[in-house]
């Protein structure tokens, strides 16, 4: 149990860097936002590199959570997970009511995977993709903070 406290720390903590640096991130380049071709195209080279820096930080923070931190989760409250597909896990997590809806999450993964390409030839596409960012943070965010708070909440008493 110890060892799994552990890598529940360790889980949170890689979690918390990632969110507090695409925070970071979003609050110098939410001012371009929504994104129109002009606008996109003024971008400069600092500025693009918080987006680019604000779209990793989404990414890893979504993978972080859903690799990592939501198996954590239901292993040390003792519910089965191994062999399981992820749809299985997040409707667990819904079902404990960890998360809203596993429909949310599914949804924030499909833009993840959007921003993640870039489109050289289809400006227009990645900034229709890119436009989506300001509410997808949102809800990312939510998840994040909701899953935070009980860790240290139900698990606080454990060294967390």
């Amino acid at each position: 149990m110890e060892e799994e406290l552990d890598k529940l720390k360790e889980t949170l903590g890689i979690c918390e860097l990632h969110y507090k640096r695409m925070i970071f991130a979003w609050e110098n380049i939410e001012k371009y936002f929504p994104l129109n071709e002009e606008a996109f195209g003024a971008i400069d080279p600092f500025q693009m590199a918080l987006f680019d820096q604000f779209i990793y930080r989404f990414s890893k923070l979504q993978d972080s959570m859903g690799k990592r931190l939501f198996r954590q989760i239901l292993d040390l409250l003792q519910e089965e997970t191994e062999g399981l597909p992820f749809i299985d896990i997040l409707n667990k997590l819904e079902k404990l009511h960890l998360i809203d809806d596993a429909k949310t999450w599914i949804a924030l993964r499909h833009t993840r995977n959007a921003i993640s390409h870039e489109y050289p030839l289809f400006r227009e596409i990645q900034i229709q993709e890119l436009n989506q960012l300001p509410q997808q943070v949102q809800k990312l965010v939510g998840i994040w903070l909701q899953q935070s708070k009980y860790c240290h909440t139900k698990f606080s008493a454990r060294h967390i």
